[in-house]
């Protein structure tokens, strides 16, 4: 039998009939070879799983094929089936690790370190009144920034990215309840691209009340439903939630 990291993969990603999960299982404890290629392929997958998930697919097969595992010889004894015996518990482990549910504040705030740091300013050189909001938000002053976004929306006609401003803002002060309003608020502009309903959920995983979680993963539903902005993040947390 050809045993490659296709083959192993399935089993990681639940492909797998109940027989040929028995089958792979039994091979590990009667092939050492073969049960030290599943232990590197949790080896390399460990190395790999911190980066983003586009990445880290890249990434985990680059170091698999750049390091293909020692294959020891087929003459080893099975008296050394309790090694790999050792190796299945081991990875069975790993992967209830691996796959078990990610809560959902870790995930709102990986996505709100990787794309809040800083909001974009423009480079023009005229003076901006909402442009000042921005450079107050990355110059971490969050209360300033808020107030300079509130006062611009309190004069009169806001727009869409007022009110993506003022929520990102709010919930980075941890205000969800502001946050939401003012994403509740955006999701009624007609865009072309609207990530209101996304941030709402990314606000509610954050703020982690009783009943957030779940009313997170509905939004994130519609999201993905109706073809909505970062709609593929949507779908890559509903299978980690």
């Amino acid at each position: 039998m050809e045993n490659g990291i296709g083959y192993i993969e399935e089993y990681f990603k639940r492909e797998m009939s109940a027989g040929e999960i028995r089958q792979f299982e039994q091979l590990i404890l009667e092939d050492p070879a073969f049960a030290e290629e599943v232990a590197f392929y949790l080896s390399a997958r460990q190395v790999a799983q911190d980066e983003g998930e586009e990445e880290k697919k890249g990434r985990f097969r680059e170091i698999y094929r750049q390091n293909p595992p020692a294959r020891p010889l087929r003459t080893i004894r099975r008296s050394g089936w309790y090694i790999a015996a050792a190796v299945l518990a081991a990875l069975i482990l790993g992967w209830y690790l691996y796959q078990r549910p990610i809560a959902p504040g870790q995930l709102a705030n990986r996505y709100i370190e990787q794309h809040w740091q800083t909001l974009g300013v423009s480079m023009s050189s005229k003076e901006d009144s909402i442009q000042t909001g921005l450079l107050l938000y990355n110059e971490g002053k969050w209360q300033e920034a808020l107030r300079q976004f509130e006062n611009i929306i309190r004069s009169g006609n806001p727009g869409p990215d007022l009110k993506k401003y003022a929520g990102i803002v709010a919930l980075r002060l941890k205000d969800y309840d502001k946050a939401l309003v003012y994403f509740s608020q955006l999701t009624n502009y007609k865009l072309y691209a609207n990530p209101g309903l996304f941030y709402q959920a990314i606000t509610l995983m954050e703020r982690n009340r009783s009943g957030d979680p779940e009313y997170a993963k509905r939004l994130l539903q519609q999201v993905v439903q109706n073809d909505l902005e970062e709609k593929e993040t949507a779908l890559e947390w509903l299978k980690k939630l």
